[in-house]
């Protein structure tokens, strides 16, 4: 599958951030089925591809501007390879960061290059000031990489769902 030209598009070097649509239902639902999807950030609840593209036209395609989700493709091939979020939850003051890859793309650097740009944009081309991300506390990859991105940790976080997540924030100095 080529690339959309309609939809909002970052680049690097070696990666597209591409706005999620329709024609991503299928890489989806394997990266939401995940054990580590369902482990690290949460079981969806998605099975199939029509769940999947229910969860996505109930909310996740009518984000404004730049938030919702961004499929991660590979700059050569445009294979996803995961996915970059920047959501603004009820819960948090400001916008949430967060990545999840497919497995084939974990320990490459991906996530780090996806997040770096995804920051690069939000504070420089959107004026962003602060970017929080939450994480699960056992997820040690996710605290490293925040920790190599210069997020600083903030403490400790309940989620509505009564989920206790790691809070972490980053400031555009």
């Amino acid at each position: 599958m080529g690339l959309n030209s309609d939809l909002l598009t970052l680049k690097s070097d070696k990666i597209v951030l591409q706005k999620v649509s329709l024609n991503d239902v299928g890489f989806l639902l394997e990266l939401l089925n995940d054990p580590d999807f369902i482990a690290n950030i949460g079981d969806r609840g998605v099975r199939t591809k029509e769940q999947t593209q229910a969860y996505l036209e109930k909310g996740v395609l009518n984000q404004p501007d730049y938030l919702g989700l961004w499929v991660i493709r590979a700059l050569d091939d445009g294979q996803p390879m995961g996915v970059i979020s920047v959501l603004k939850r009820e819960f948090l003051e400001h916008i949430d960061l967060g990545y999840a890859l497919l497995r084939s793309a974990r320990g490459k650097g991906v996530a780090r290059q996806a997040a770096f740009l995804m920051l690069s944009y939000l504070t420089g081309k959107k004026g962003v000031g602060i970017v929080d991300a939450i994480v699960n506390p056992n997820n040690q990859a996710s605290i490293n990489l925040l920790s190599k991105l210069k997020f600083t940790n903030i403490g400790d976080i309940s989620t509505p769902e009564h989920e206790r997540l790691k809070l972490y924030r980053y400031l555009n100095n």
